[in-house]
């Protein structure tokens, strides 16, 4: 008989604990923009996604579409300007945003549906499951007005689970103010919010890199595994830079908040979902408290 059968056999043995372990549990998913323009990294990373669900585990994905944006930013004669990572965001771009975002959140969920028989369930601004405040952004001694920038004051709890009960919860991170404006939030610092406020079993980075690299050029130099406490101290000897600090901070105030482990893997590896959940050695950086 021919080996492969084998092969395959011996994955769902190994993969058969952790299904074990993670029925019933929360796991949140970031997918960067950047990724999802990709439509074979795209269509992998949902058809993992559906298979977490089918397997019993309730997941939440946060869907980012930074390129998108600025694309349609420039297309309407206008410059994408951004400080310390944030988008400068006044009433017109914050209208791009929240239509961008919106139409990914909803592909996404259409993909679920019509690919992979999924039940997906999108959550828009206007369900209040994403309590907003602007940024008062200071540098020194300069306040910088960001605009219509926020950050998350409170998840509704309630509202996510009630629907993650149904199916895979999607949603962008746009946040509304308790009277009603709605804000352009980093989409790290939503995910890592959304897993702490619901105490997610993992939170999970979908990203264009394999995970924490010592050498960005050399992926021979991936981190398997590293304590919170190591990752900031790569931050600090500017080891970890660019988009990844943001990732790195938000899964630190993850684990601190009570999320049990968090991972940054590579959206462009073939069901590298699947390999990094449900096999002993996995394929990106995982970070645990410590």
């Amino acid at each position: 008989m021919n080996n492969s059968i084998f092969q395959k056999a011996e994955t769902l043995v190994e993969a058969f604990p952790y299904i074990q372990k993670y029925k019933g549990k929360i796991f949140v998913i970031k997918i960067g923009g950047g990724i999802l323009k990709l439509s074979e990294s795209r269509q992998n990373i949902l058809h993992d996604i559906a298979f977490l669900s089918s397997v019993g585990i309730k997941t939440v994905v946060v869907c980012g579409a930074g390129p998108a944006i600025t694309e349609e930013i420039e297309k309407r004669g206008k410059k994408a300007k951004f400080i310390e990572g944030l988008r400068v965001t006044d009433a017109e771009i914050l209208d791009v945003v929240v239509d961008v975002l919106g139409s990914a959140r909803d592909s996404i969920a259409k993909t679920l549906k019509d690919d992979f028989g999924v039940e997906a369930i999108v959550l828009k601004p206007e369900d209040r499951h994403l309590i907003a405040e602007k940024i008062h952004w200071q540098k020194g001694l300069e306040v910088i007005d960001l605009g219509f920038v926020g950050q998350v004051v409170e998840v509704k709890t309630g509202i996510i689970m009630s629907a993650a009960e149904k199916g895979v919860v999607v949603l962008a991170p746009v946040g509304i103010s308790v009277d009603g404006q709605k804000y352009n939030i980093n989409g790290d610092s939503v995910s890592s919010a959304v897993a702490r406020s619901l105490g997610a079993e993992k939170l999970i980075f979908m990203t264009g890199v394999r995970g924490v690299m010592r050498n960005l050029d050399n992926p021979d130099t991936l981190i398997s595994v590293i304590t919170a406490t190591q990752a900031e101290n790569l931050i600090n000897e500017e080891v970890i830079i660019g988009g990844m600090i943001p990732k790195v901070r938000g899964a630190i105030s993850s684990l601190k908040g009570g999320v049990k482990k968090v991972h940054i893997i590579s959206g462009n590896m073939p069901h590298s979902l699947i390999l990094e959940v449900f096999t002993e050695h996995g394929v990106g950086t995982e970070i645990v408290l410590g």
